[in-house]
């Protein structure tokens, strides 16, 4: 049982390595998979960044008011 699992194993990795192999996983598995990841998680990431780039103007409104105030 061991070497037949052994045997399948090989040869579905072997298979894996071909390049026409690689780019059909590529282009039919892997690529919509990522490009569905974006779309999804790409507002979220904008709204972060939106938030940061305001805490930071924040931080600096803050900071140059506590220096004029000295």
């Amino acid at each position: 049982m061991e070497n037949f699992t052994k045997n399948i194993i090989d040869k579905f990795i072997c298979q894996l390595n071909k390049e026409e192999n690689k780019k059909k996983i590529n282009q039919d598995i892997l690529n919509p998979i990522f490009k569905e990841f974006s779309n999804k998680i790409y507002p979220y990431v904008s709204l972060l960044f939106l938030m940061y780039i305001l805490n930071l103007i924040l931080v600096i409104i803050i900071l140059t008011l506590i220096l004029k105030k000295k």
